[in-house]
């Protein structure tokens, strides 16, 4: 089989055959093995096929968590069509504006979604009963054999090597959203690679609580594909103590809970009967506070690993062990073995060690592209690697370390203040839960710093004191000229900083620091 050639059907096909009566997927009540998610899909994709569906037709997921929703992208995948994965944490009129895009066949969609749906032009729309009732169109669907279907490989449609299997749309931080197109084989590649790097066996179980739409869940329930390790998917109501329950109760050994669900199980009693079943945990990297997970490493007896990627690129692209990320608490560590990593300037020449530029990777799960818009796959697919937009060096080592987002770069008074720099200073202050800047207008240099604080409960800190434990750590200019103290910061569902709803809050004089 040549390499172009893998997808997340000939991972499925494997796990069948070879771990066929091992659990493959826990979603509620509902347990399937490996042969019993295969026969699924293989009934799911003869019906898409009797629908009229062909390879290229794009088919809209706007789904829960779960079964289904890896029912339908694996169903795609044997059949060539292109998984349309919507967030359902956007507004009604962001949907509209991607399906029109879009343009799918068909959309799958929970009835709690339904609303979202009223604007959009979304072909055709089947409900995905949440409790995957019995008597449901879409239980009907993949319980029923509708002809036959083999897998991709074998089945004599005529699908190219590099066929598309899913868009994700990026957040659109720059306009409207694109539609980010990766080839089955990229992702099949990128489960690989973040199987081999996390030393997943097919005893490995996976606690699935970030959402597929996104990119990062998307990589670890692909990963479980590429080991035979099963998946385990939170209820989507369920809190936070739930979700540890869930854990304990299904000896789940691996997650990237973000921190807004596994710190709070610090209180929650996560070692039980003397036991914590999880042995990896995946969080970011770069941020300059490795010392947040310590408790994940000393206390829990568990793997931390920190990564590094994006949606272009099928997810992480760089790993670094918890050691090495206290020995460098900027660095984002090492690629993964298919992903080539590098610095380039604004013209594309290459950067030597220590200098700042762009970072840049390359590799098989590396996108195809931009859906529709060959103007911005141009501009990120430009001197043969993909531009990140995110600025940073390398090390002689060849280790990374990001320094933030390019756009997001404050210019002041001619200099360039990294908002990651300003952020590393408060995430050494212990009064400081949370903190982050952004550039603000300022008529004398044209940028100012403003920094957003969040105070631990019971502590207390002043602008001057913030001030003065800033003094002969960083340069002036980069010192916040403004700071506003604030119960939250702004993030999305994996955590991220949103500097852009930060630069939008006003000014006022009594925040000068």
């Amino acid at each position: 089989m040549h390499p172009r050639d893998l997808s997340l059907d000939t991972l499925l096909a494997n796990c069948a055959a070879r771990h066929a009566h091992r659990l493959a997927t826990v979603d509620g009540n509902q347990r399937l093995t490996w042969s019993e998610l295969d026969a699924r899909v293989t009934n799911l994709a003869g019906w898409l096929l009797a629908k009229g569906i062909a390879p290229g037709d794009r088919i809209a997921l706007l789904l829960t968590d779960g079964a289904p929703f890896l029912t339908t992208l694996l169903a795609c995948s044997r059949i060539g069509a292109i998984a349309v994965l919507l967030n359902w944490r956007l507004a009604p009129g962001e949907i509209a504006w991607i399906s029109n895009n879009a343009a799918p066949a068909m959309t799958f969609t929970n009835p709690r979604f339904a609303t979202l749906l009223a604007e959009a032009n979304a072909g055709e729309v089947h409900q995905v009963d949440e409790a995957h009732a019995a008597d449901g169109l879409f239980e009907t669907a993949a319980s029923t054999a509708h002809g036959p279907v083999g897998h991709t490989y074998d089945f004599g449609l005529a699908l190219a090597p590099d066929r598309p299997l899913y868009m994700m749309y990026t957040s659109g931080t720059t306009g409207r959203p694109k539609g980010c197109l990766q080839a089955g084989s990229a992702v099949a590649t990128s489960a690989l690679g973040f199987a081999v790097n996390r030393r997943f066996t097919q005893d490995e179980i996976l606690l699935s609580v970030n959402p597929l739409f996104h990119v990062v869940g998307m990589q670890q329930v692909a990963a479980m594909l590429a080991c035979g390790g099963a998946s385990v998917f939170a209820g989507r109501d369920d809190d936070n103590a739930a979700i540890l329950d869930l854990l304990h109760r299904e000896g789940c050994t691996t997650t990237s809970a973000f921190p807004t669900i596994a710190f709070p199980w610090q209180a929650m009693e996560p070692i039980r009967n003397g036991v914590m079943p999880l042995t990896n945990y995946t969080g970011g990297a770069g941020m300059g506070r490795p010392q947040m997970y310590e408790f994940i490493e000393k206390e829990w007896d568990a793997r931390v690993v920190g990564g590094y990627g994006q949606t272009e690129v099928c997810g992480f692209a760089t790993f670094i062990d918890y050691a090495d990320m206290l020995e460098a608490p900027r660095s984002i560590g090492w690629t993964l073995p298919h992903v080539q990593m590098t610095v380039l300037d604004p013209e594309g020449h290459y950067l030597p060690p220590g200098e700042e530029g762009e970072l840049c990777l390359r590799g098989p799960s590396v996108m195809l592209g931009y859906w529709r818009n060959e103007e911005a796959s141009a501009a990120a697919l430009g001197h043969g690697w993909l531009r990140t937009g995110d600025l940073g060096t390398m090390d002689e080592r060849g280790r990374g370390y990001l320094l933030g987002r390019a756009k997001e770069l404050i210019k002041t008074g001619g200099e360039n203040v990294y908002p990651a720099e300003v952020d590393a200073i408060f995430a050494a202050m212990p009064e400081v839960a949370d903190a982050g800047c952004c550039g603000v207008p300022d008529r004398q240099w044209g940028e100012a710093v403003k920094a957003f604080v969040v105070l631990k409960p019971g502590h207390s800190l002043t602008r001057e004191e913030i001030t003065q434990r800033f003094k002969g750590q960083i340069a002036g200019y980069k010192r916040p000229r403004y700071i506003e103290f604030v119960d939250q910061l702004p993030r999305d569902p994996i955590g991220k900083l949103l500097r852009r709803e930060l630069s939008a809050r006003p000014v006022t004089p009594d925040q000068a620091a």
